[in-house]
């Protein structure tokens, strides 16, 4: 019997029944797929490998117990919930937050035409809503590019009072864009699906 000749219902009937060679076809006819669907979002070759192995290792350590309806649906939708579990735990070591610590950390810029509209929007907002003296702040170190020590001078307030307060709003910031980070991929997961 030649396995990549069955339909997707037949391999998962074989999987269901421990069939290694079917879950060898599966893993061969889907592994590329999802593996692209991963990559489009983490731009991490070596983590997007390991998020492919630990999905299809689950469907092997599955088999007899899941039920699946559409393999290729239920591939796709397991690597995406893996991805969103990673950028949501270890978002740091996600590409896809680079342009968000760029703008954290550098002049109010950024070339991702895919997110510039949302994190402007959201960082106009948030600045509005600083108290007056951070926002100051905020704006001299970010937009400016003035140094902690002539902002402390020009303000007559202490050094380490601009640090602390530049801190306070770059934590701050972080989890925001984070968290809108986590709302626009899930949105692009499901308005892109496969």
């Amino acid at each position: 019997m030649s396995y990549s000749m069955l339909s997707d219902q037949e391999l998962t009937a074989l999987l269901n029944e421990g069939d290694q060679l079917a879950f060898t076809e599966i893993y061969r006819k889907y592994w590329e797929k999802i593996y692209i669907s991963a990559y489009r979002r983490l731009k991490d070759k070596e983590q997007c490998r390991d998020i492919v192995q630990n999905v299809f290792a689950a469907l092997w350590e599955r088999r007899a117990e899941v039920v699946i309806k559409g393999l290729s649906a239920y591939l796709h939708t397991a690597i995406r919930f893996q991805v969103i579990k990673y950028v949501t735990r270890k978002p740091q070591n996600s590409e896809l937050t680079e342009s968000f610590e760029n703008l954290i950390s550098s002049p109010i810029q950024t070339d991702n035409q895919l997110f510039e509209k949302e994190v402007i929007k959201l960082l106009n907002l948030y600045i509005a809503a600083l108290p007056k003296k951070r926002k100051e702040i905020f704006l001299l170190y970010h937009v400016e590019g003035i140094s902690t020590s002539q902002i402390a001078e020009k303000l007559g307030i202490s050094q380490k009072t601009v640090q602390n307060q530049i801190n306070t709003v770059n934590q701050a910031l972080r989890v925001r864009l984070q968290n809108l980070l986590v709302i626009l991929i899930i949105s692009g997961f499901f308005i892109n699906r496969p």
